[in-house]
């Protein structure tokens, strides 16, 4: 476990409530919780990634060549995805893929070619750099 302060701490914040967040259908005063049922799934975005080979000062998710933050994407966990995409029968049209750089990560052919084999429409956001 790092002990580096998390980007997203507020400093002096009381610890939350582990009451809060029991059980996701009921609040902890008894409430019924809000939702929002599942109609379909249009397009699922993966991220391969935070390395990229470039370090913009406005990237979302700080990506860099040092920044492996999120470890790549595999293969298998793609396949996993897709497979339960069939399995329940999701109207799936589009396997979008981000970064990081998608290109740096070493299975990215072969998760795009099971994508498109699998039928999807598949978007990358490279930075066309490398």
């Amino acid at each position: 476990m790092s002990t580096a302060a998390s980007p997203f701490a507020i400093d002096n914040a009381p610890p939350l409530n582990p009451a809060k967040f029991r059980d996701p259908l009921v609040t902890a005063k008894g409430e019924t919780r809000a939702s929002v049922r599942m109609t379909g799934l249009e397009t699922l975005w993966f991220n391969t990634g935070t390395l990229c080979n470039l370090a913009c000062l406005s990237c979302y998710i700080e990506s860099s060549p040092r920044n492996d933050a999120l470890v790549y994407l595999s293969l298998a966990e793609v396949t996993e995805y897709l497979d339960e995409i069939a399995a329940s029968g999701l109207p799936t049209r589009e396997i979008g893929l981000t970064g990081g750089e998608p290109f740096m990560n070493p299975d990215i052919i072969a998760i795009l070619e099971l994508c498109l084999a699998r039928g999807f429409e598949t978007l990358v956001l490279s930075n066309a750099m490398r």
